[in-house]
């Protein structure tokens, strides 16, 4: 088998050119279907046969026909102008409005009080979108478990992974009168570890350290 050289890529216009002639027989009437002029035709087709190192058309001052390297780059450039349309068309589909499968997962109590209300907000908006939410008090594997959108509060996030700061999420530390009438009031954050305190387990982290802003600066405590 003939192995054929080619010295530069073909141009898609070229290939939109070639076709044309082809389809028609004819650079005279490639060149009005595509507004150009019939030599400026003729220079695109001699160009792309240059490049390629084959001759696609025979040429006579009557007509033009195909050769059979023409005829297999006639059947090759429909597939890949046909791909590249269907390329630009789905890049464009990205751009208009959101639809398909979309997969989220956040932990129970930020994720039921915050992220489902958006959620269902955002369905209302794109009602071609499928949200699906997961309620998870652990850390999910996105790739291994298919997740496209993992909503988390903290600042640990793996390397490989793309993250985006949402909002802040303030907390302050608070206790009744009567708690603090029975067992007095804490005056540093390390009296904390002496006191009853309410503590969320959430996902991968560490159960009952609270990492806390005092006076002092930031500190680190463990209470039960």
């Amino acid at each position: 088998m003939k192995k054929i050289r080619i010295v530069n890529y073909p141009n898609l216009d070229d290939l939109n050119v070639f076709i044309h002639v082809a389809r028609r027989s004819s650079f005279v009437g490639a060149a009005n279907e595509l507004g150009m002029s019939a030599a400026y035709v003729s220079k695109r087709v001699k160009l792309l046969e240059q490049n390629m190192s084959v001759v696609l058309l025979h040429r006579s001052t009557r007509q033009v026909s195909i050769t059979e390297d023409g005829e297999r780059v006639y059947e090759w450039a429909k597939g890949i102008l046909e791909s590249v349309q269907q390329m630009g068309d789905e890049v464009a589909a990205l751009h208009g409005e959101p639809s398909g499968l979309l997969r989220v997962v956040s932990s129970q109590g930020f994720g039921r009080r915050f992220v489902a209300p958006a959620l269902s907000e955002l369905v209302a908006l794109y009602p071609k979108l499928d949200i699906r939410l997961d309620i998870q008090d652990r850390l999910v594997d996105l790739i291994e478990e298919g997740v496209d959108l993992d909503i988390r509060v903290g600042n640990e996030i793996a390397p490989h992974l793309r993250a985006r700061h949402l909002a802040s999420n303030w907390r302050v530390l608070c206790a009744s009168p009567a708690y603090l009438k029975d067992h007095g009031v804490p005056l540093s954050i390390g009296e904390l570890a002496n006191h009853d305190c309410l503590v969320i387990k959430e996902r991968d982290r560490p159960f009952g350290i609270w990492h806390l802003n005092g006076p002092q600066g930031a500190e680190t405590v463990k209470v039960t």
